[in-house]
């Protein structure tokens, strides 16, 4: 079977757009002509692309009159079927067909258009400029954030309806319809050998936006990322719960990518990942791995982590501890054996675990403290800061290790103790955020200004 390659897909990429079609079809046995309206879904300067409950020829030629949005001449044009595909779901016919006649200067604003609302050419901008986000906002230019910082792109302003057509252009129908439902949705895309973006559109003040995460597909070591050894040793573990923490915008997937690439190539073992999406991709190596996408292939994380404790898993991993029974769930795997390596939202240590266990009912929480005392291995917050260059960023992180004196915190609620213990705990790798960030700064990569911004103790250090 022949597959397309990214590049050639890239060529034939056809933009979403609804466009009304007043259609002259012409029967090919007997030249006898049917009028009809239909509504083309996508389009690009060699063809079209519309829907109709009755099945047409291939080869039947079809003279369709149409307006591009925002546009007030009419597009004469003839188009000749190409393809055909049966939409069993929706008792339709998809046609494909291509312009056998068009005016040069209407195929010229079809391709304006195209060049304004090619989703792609945005993204190769985005991995051009070395980008991490590319932001699409309504009735402003596309902005994307290089190294940290947030800026406008040289690009035309967008309406909500352009968003609407650049995104659906990339979006399969089911992935419309869940959007059009729950005005959120999470997915991914592959868009070379090297690159995937995370996607997740939302709405804003009744408007589409979408803010578009740039992965590299290259799954990068401890070494190369300045992991501290502390979470190598982690990855190492049999079993209990790993906390891998920070802000939006982190790298957290970045760091759980190389710790289960670690445990893939150092162990033999069956590692299940739970996310939404799916961002880096693992070939098996000595482990069995399992990918499972939230959205996909189970309809929740909660679900899915109820699910993999049925399936073998001597490692899981939890793309987002976002609620009360996936962390119930998170915390009874680690307990039963299992090593949980999960990621949460929290700007620090002590947020990290008190947020945790804030998500249970009050009443709960002695029980709830309890439990993590008793299956937490550490806990690794970590930042991206910027770097003295400004064009690359540093990663700096807090390790805690659950030693029997961090557990006895934990279990007493005395969390306000917890910097003691990761200050006194170097002989177990721990360090804080503060140690880290001067490590940067010593060794110029960061500068003292950035320092500051990031840490209020390193201006108390550095009086």
């Amino acid at each position: 079977m022949f597959t397309l390659s990214i590049p050639e897909k890239r060529r034939s990429f056809r933009v979403h757009c609804e466009i009304h079609l007043a259609c002259k079809i012409i029967n090919p046995r007997d030249n006898s002509v049917t009028e009809k309206s239909l509504l083309a879904k996508n389009i690009n300067s060699q063809g079209i692309y519309f829907e109709t409950d009755e099945e047409l020829q291939i080869g039947s030629l079809i003279n369709i009159e149409f307006k591009l949005p925002q546009k007030e001449n009419t597009i004469a044009a003839v188009i000749k079927v190409a393809r055909i595909e049966l939409i069993e779901t929706e008792s339709k016919f998809g046609i494909g067909a291509v312009f056998t006649k068009i005016e040069d200067k209407d195929r010229g604003e079809i391709q304006q258009m195209m060049d304004r609302l090619n989703i792609n050419k945005l993204l190769e901008l985005t991995i051009k400029k070395g980008g991490s986000d590319l932001h699409l906002l309504a009735g402003r230019s596309p902005f994307i954030r290089m190294f940290g910082e947030i800026g406008p792109l040289n690009w035309p302003v967008l309406s909500a309806q352009d968003i609407n057509n650049l995104l659906y252009s990339i979006m399969t129908k089911q992935q419309m319809r869940n959007f059009q439902r729950d005005k959120e949705l999470d997915f991914a895309i592959q868009f070379d050998m090297q690159n995937r973006f995370r996607i997740n559109v939302h709405q804003q003040k009744g408007f589409t936006e979408a803010t578009l995460r740039l992965i590299n597909t290259k799954i990068s070591s401890f070494e190369e990322l300045n992991l501290p050894e502390a979470i190598k040793d982690l990855s190492g573990l049999k079993d209990g719960l790993i906390l891998i923490a920070g802000p939006t915008g982190s790298g957290k997937t970045t760091t759980i990518a190389a710790m289960v690439e670690y445990i893939n190539h150092e162990r033999k073992s069956v590692i299940i990942t739970l996310e939404r999406p799916i961002e880096y991709v693992y070939p098996d190596e000595k482990s069995i791995v399992k990918q499972r996408e939230v959205g996909i292939d189970t309809f929740s994380f909660s679900a899915a982590l109820k699910s993999t404790l049925r399936q073998d898993p001597n490692v899981i991993v939890v793309g987002e501890l976002d609620d009360v029974e996936t962390i119930r769930t998170a915390i009874i795997a680690a307990e039963a054996g299992h090593l949980v390596i999960a990621s949460f939202h929290a700007p620090n240590t002590i947020q990290a675990i008190d947020r945790l266990v804030s998500i249970f009912p009050v009443e709960s929480r002695k029980q709830v403290l309890s439990q993590l005392s008793h299956c937490l291995r550490g806990v690794v917050t970590q930042l991206l800061i910027p770097r003295k260059d400004k064009k690359s960023r540093a990663l700096v992180t807090e390790v805690l290790i659950a030693t029997d004196a961090a557990k006895r915190i934990i279990r007493n609620d005395e969390l306000i103790q917890i910097p003691t213990v990761i200050q006194t705990g170097a002989a177990y790798k721990m360090q804080t955020m503060l140690d880290s960030i001067k490590y940067c700064v010593e060794k110029g990569a960061v500068d003292y200004e950035t320092a500051n911004f990031y840490s209020e103790d390193f201006s108390k250090y550095n009086r």
